[in-house]
């Protein structure tokens, strides 16, 4: 499963090479502006990533309202991404690694995220599972020791991975949600599921304040409010996962697609944070039966109703790779998705009929690509 927290980049080593691409490149997201409104934007670090928020309105704005409407929003997703950490000490996900095995209450936040989680790790058997922390761990994503483990060790570690033996019963008593952990040394990693959540929750501050034309964007998730100023006018920009000239602006996206209305969208990559080893790329994307790097897939997008949803489904698809994946996206209701995979040495595509019939291929074309 994917880890979405920053990684230290790491020193030189012999035939090893580290590369931590930002995040924030992997959607990008266009609104030609017409004179009818103007937009107010602000961005901050947050989640390890570039956190924006564009209100557009009807001119004249009232600029300073929106922007104390925005500061909401962003104090809101700042006290999310404390609680969902993985690298503080003193957040929730912390705490529940420390504490589950004997039962641990969780609050109203956690517990609508692993609600999304097992929810994910249930329609994909365990595609999507975020107690694959001991494996991302053991690799070194999140930490400045990046390697190939033992494959004796991945096999141990493997016995603490199942998303069934994380249990949530509810505490009548407590009015509270209790999550234990069947197996000793188990823990957690939101890395797949948490940014979607925060990202709805600051939406969700702008709508309650009273905004109807917004957009959000963190790293590779985004959301959107739709309004008839913007109805229509947005195109979103998918990162090309192989660039024939990486250096090039011009060839760094692969395609995009007009966002009609209210949506949200994911894409998991495997140009994310990976490092090269005897040629052979490894990416931070865990498949939680195997304890490797997912091979599937290279690049996966979904547009769902919620961020948090279209998150999970993002990394479950890129686990399944594109026949299981797109199986899987045309069962669920209101979900598009597309999937990049080599094919061969070379890049191709598979995408639900939906998307497939509003993407906009960009060239060079992804035969021009070669897959390495």
């Amino acid at each position: 499963m994917k880890q979405k927290a920053k990684g230290k980049r790491q020193k030189a080593k012999s035939l090893t090479r580290a590369f931590f691409l930002k995040p924030w490149i992997l959607l990008f997201a266009s609104c030609g502006a017409p004179p009818e409104f103007q937009t107010v934007q602000e961005s901050r670090i947050l989640m390890d990533t570039v956190v924006s928020i564009n209100v557009y309105a009807a001119k004249p704005a009232n600029e300073p309202a929106i922007r104390r409407t925005m500061t909401a929003a962003f104090t809101e997703m700042s006290r999310l991404d404390s609680l969902f950490s993985a690298y503080r000490n003193d957040s929730e996900t912390a705490r529940l690694n420390h504490n589950a095995a004997a039962g641990a209450a969780i609050s109203s936040d956690m517990d609508s995220v692993l609600q999304t989680a097992q929810w994910a790790a249930q329609i994909s058997n365990g595609a999507f599972d975020i107690t694959v922390a001991p494996i991302l761990q053991l690799w070194g994503f999140g930490t400045d020791s990046l390697g190939i483990p033992a494959p004796e060790k991945i096999t141990a570690r493997l016995a603490r991975v199942n998303h069934e033996n994380l249990v949530m019963t509810y505490d009548a008593i407590k009015q509270k949600r209790i999550v234990t952990f069947r197996r000793p040394e188990m823990a957690i990693d939101l890395g797949g599921v948490a940014k979607g959540y925060v990202v709805d929750r600051g939406l969700a501050m702008l709508q309650q304040a009273g905004i109807r034309d917004a957009m959000i964007t963190a790293g590779g998730d985004l959301r959107t409010l739709t309004s008839p100023l913007t109805a229509r006018r947005r195109y979103i920009w998918i990162q090309h996962p192989r660039p024939l000239n990486p250096d090039s602006a011009a060839q760094s996206f692969w395609g995009r697609f007009k966002l009609e209305g209210n949506a949200a969208v994911s894409t998991s990559g495997d140009y994310e944070r990976f490092f090269i080893h005897a040629n052979k790329r490894y990416h931070h994307i865990m498949d939680p039966h195997t304890g490797y790097p997912g091979e599937r897939a290279i690049s996966v997008t979904v547009i769902a109703a919620t961020s948090v949803q279209a998150d999970a489904l993002s990394t479950t698809l890129f686990v399944l790779g594109p026949v299981r994946g797109l199986a899987l996206a045309d069962s669920l209701p209101q979900i598009e998705a597309l999937v990049i995979y080599h094919d061969d040495g070379r890049l191709n595509w598979k995408a639900t009929a939906g998307l497939a019939a509003i993407i906009e291929i960009l060239k060079p074309s992804m035969r021009d690509s070669i897959w390495r």
